[in-house]
């Protein structure tokens, strides 16, 4: 009996095994005259398969002169991996595409649907594959919107119908460089390129993706990710190939149009998120985002999303939603709470794919037609919510330092902190400088109040030296709050000889990130350097906030610590300031006097002379000169009188 028992385990055994490779393994066909003939009825002949991609080259005949010229090319889709997975297997399809880049008809060659159902059931019924033929490349190609899907066989529609659209783009793109499909061909290719250098980060700060932090009553945080998502593009930069053709294929099933919007979800929260809790406004049109319209968009372990959330959604925005105008989005805590919300506009990359615009490779624009692009593009997708309240910040803190009014200042950093800082996010990052290497100024130039912010760094820069420093950076501004409130018996002074040392830390830092920009662009490490990040954009990376409260705490024993030794940004304009025009002026009685070396947040005085690199243009020592403060109140003749040695000292304009 046992022996019998053990005869049929192994008969079980090997029969499971027999079916997993019957179901897994798909049957070869070899493609001959007759199949080739199918797919292209208007050849006279075809080439051995060759090239590569490999295809057959499909020719025709001139029947006045008998020259022949080229008319298509024919492929297998198992030609040109990845290839898409149906129900249990890889679907192995024959495509014909002329030179107009259009599919001339489709031939399903071998796929096993299921172990008792194989060899072309479903797909290969007439009215499936006759849907694809005459059918141009720049239509979208997807399951339930221009394709019709088989009943019973949705996945499998969906892996051949993608299957066919990708393989039959990579011969496009390789064969017919000069077909009408080109144009969209570039598009892709070039807003792949823009993206594909971006980290999580860097896409936070060119307002791609946009983050909510939700917190629950126990003090607990749901952590949302918001980014568009209705691109292949985008998809595969964001979540990877996988979870978006998921997603995709999930929502294509669902409904026969609308966009999808990635949704990351982190955080600590005591409660379960609850798609069905969206729901999106529009002026006053409220779209409410029932549970089938929000789509599982994978475990966020690919794509830039890897480590910066637990899992994603797609959320199937209504075709009603205008994308080129701001929305919102809502999530309904349902516990008695009012909902969060957070206010989203597309911008950049993501916006031009939106509208189905054609995107320049990086750094690939006229000079010529730069501005005049930039410019109607500025114009014709102005973000008010985003330029005015910018507007009067910049105003703000221009008339704070030309006033050298401490009130105003401390307005304009609480106003810097709150609003660049936690709200906006708008603020400059060493990642601008890198970004810009990478890609070209197309970034800058894209979006208008990241300009304006440029701008007016730039220009006060080389007017004044780091005014952005002093009154525009919402780190430096949480740096002066915290030297405000801490007790002075917990600040301490760092010895000169260190601190002369300690302050090239940053130019060192700058050269390396800047560095890592020009010889590897796709590893970012500006994120290590620039704690704001973390703070502002809420990171999920342990080790990111451990920098981040490592270098407060510095903060909150030396005045302005960051700004003084670690800060990329402020080492380049540091540089830049080295040029500026107007610098503070210094008089005689500065020679002897050491209260604004005392009161200088960043060590950048020493007696008389200051180390205008390191200043930030806070204001204080200008300020005491204005007053007369310290001995500035005492004329040279009676700091003479008390036996006081007075060198002479140029005075600067």
């Amino acid at each position: 009996m046992t022996r019998q028992l053990q005869l049929a385990t192994l008969f079980i055994a090997l029969l499971v095994s027999a079916s997993a490779v019957f179901a897994q393994t798909p049957f070869s066909r070899e493609v001959d005259e007759l199949l080739l003939q199918q797919v292209m009825p208007a050849a006279d002949r075809f080439s051995a398969k060759a090239g590569t991609p490999p295809v057959f080259t499909a020719f025709a005949a001139d029947p006045a002169t008998g020259n022949e010229t080229v008319i298509g090319y024919v492929f297998q889709t198992s030609d040109l991996p990845p290839e898409e997975i149906g129900f249990s297997s890889t679907i192995d399809v024959l495509v014909g595409l002329n030179t107009a880049a259009t599919v001339t008809a489709i031939k399903v060659l071998d796929y096993n649907e299921s172990f008792r159902s194989s060899r072309g059931d479903f797909l290969s019924i007439r009215p499936f594959q006759e849907q694809f033929r005459r059918k141009p490349l720049t239509d979208s190609f997807r399951v339930g919107r221009d394709i019709d899907g088989v009943s019973r066989a949705t996945i499998s529609s969906w892996a051949a119908t993608r299957g066919v659209y990708n393989a039959a783009r990579r011969v496009a793109q390789s064969y017919l460089a000069g077909s009408g499909f080109s144009a969209a061909a570039d598009t892709t290719s070039n807003a792949r390129e823009h993206l594909a250098p971006l980290s999580w980060e860097d896409m936070i700060t060119q307002g791609q993706i946009q983050v909510m932090n939700a917190r629950l009553p126990d003090e607990t945080v749901l952590s949302l990710s918001f980014a568009y998502m209705g691109h292949e593009v985008l998809g595969e930069i964001l979540v990877g190939n996988d979870a978006y053709s998921r997603a995709e294929r999930d929502a294509s099933g669902r409904f026969d149009d609308g966009k999808l919007m990635l949704v990351g979800i982190g955080g600590n929260a005591s409660e379960p998120f609850r798609q069905e809790r969206f729901s999106i406004q529009q002026g006053d049109v409220v779209f409410p985002m029932p549970r089938r319209q929000t789509v599982y968009a994978g475990s966020a372990d690919q794509g830039r999303i890897a480590g910066q959330a637990n899992f994603a959604v797609a959320m199937i925005l209504a075709p009603e939603l205008d994308l080129a105008q701001p929305f919102t989005v809502y999530y309904d805590p349902q516990n008695g709470e009012l909902p969060y919300s957070i206010d989203i506009t597309l911008q950049g990359i993501a916006l031009d794919l939106a509208l189905g615009r054609d995107i320049r490779a990086p750094g690939d624009v006229a000079p010529e037609d730069m501005m005049q692009a930039s410019a109607g593009g500025l114009l014709t997708d102005i973000n008010w919510a985003r330029v005015l309240p910018l507007t009067l910040l910049l105003g703000l803190v221009m008339t704070a330092f030309l006033r050298k009014d401490a009130r105003l200042r401390w307005l304009a950093l609480s106003i810097t902190l709150v609003y660049l800082g936690f709200i906006n996010g708008g603020f400059l990052s060493v990642s601008h400088i890198t970004n810009t290497i990478k890609l070209g100024p197309s970034m800058i130039l894209s979006d208008l109040p990241l300009l304006m912010i440029v701008a007016f760094t730039l220009i006060t820069t080389l007017i004044w030296g780091r005014v952005f420093c002093s009154s525009l950076c919402p780190f430096g501004a949480l740096q002066d709050i915290l030297s405000r409130f801490v007790p002075k018996g917990w600040q301490r002074t760092v010895p000169a000889y260190i601190h002369d040392r300690a302050l090239y830390l940053k130019y060192i830092i700058l050269a390396l990130i800047i560095l890592m920009a020009l010889v590897q662009s796709d590893v970012s490490i500006f994120q290590y350097f620039e704690p704001f990040g973390t703070l502002f954009f809420y990171s999920t990376s342990v080790v990111l906030w451990i920098i981040l409260i490592a270098i407060v705490l510095a903060s909150a024993v030396v005045k302005r610590f960051y700004c003084r030794y670690m800060c990329p940004l402020g080492a380049a304009l540091g540089v830049m300031s080295l040029i500026s025009l107007r610098r503070i002026r210094r008089v005689p009685q500065c020679t002897v006097c050491k209260v604004c070396e005392h009161a200088c947040p960043t060590g950048a005085i020493r007696n008389e002379q200051i180390d205008f690199k390191e200043c930030v243009r806070c204001d204080i020592c200008e300020s005491k000169l204005i007053a007369k403060a310290g001995v500035c109140k005492h004329s040279v003749e009676s700091l003479t009188a008390r036996g006081v040695q007075l060198l002479p000292v140029n005075q600067l304009d």
